[in-house]
């Protein structure tokens, strides 16, 4: 069975670093490697991922999908520009406690 297709649970622990590394104004780049770490993956599997980002800070899907293409390149710019943004936009979401 192929390991990308294999759906991690998204942890409080995991959730947990991705705020506290969002707060101390961690990149894209930066989370993605968070959430990789921690699923023990050398490659990003796109769905856990997105799903990482919508659970951690309380975004819908389609603020996160440019992710989805942005994995592979090196335009980290570009993609700060679109999901920082989000994620600041819905600190007062996911800073509530659950």
């Amino acid at each position: 069975m192929n390991e990308a297709l294999i759906v991690e649970p998204i942890t409080p622990e995991l959730v947990r670093e991705l705020r506290e590394a969002a707060l101390q104004g961690a990149t894209v780049r930066g989370l993605t490697g968070i959430v990789r770490q921690h699923l023990g993956c050398r490659e990003t599997p796109t769905i856990p991922l997105l799903g990482a980002f919508v659970h951690a800070f309380r975004l819908p899907l389609i603020k996160v999908l440019p992710i989805r293409e942005w994995l592979g390149t090196d335009r980290d710019e570009e993609i700060d520009a679109l999901i920082l943004p989000e994620i600041d936009k819905a600190k007062d979401k996911w800073l509530q406690p659950v």
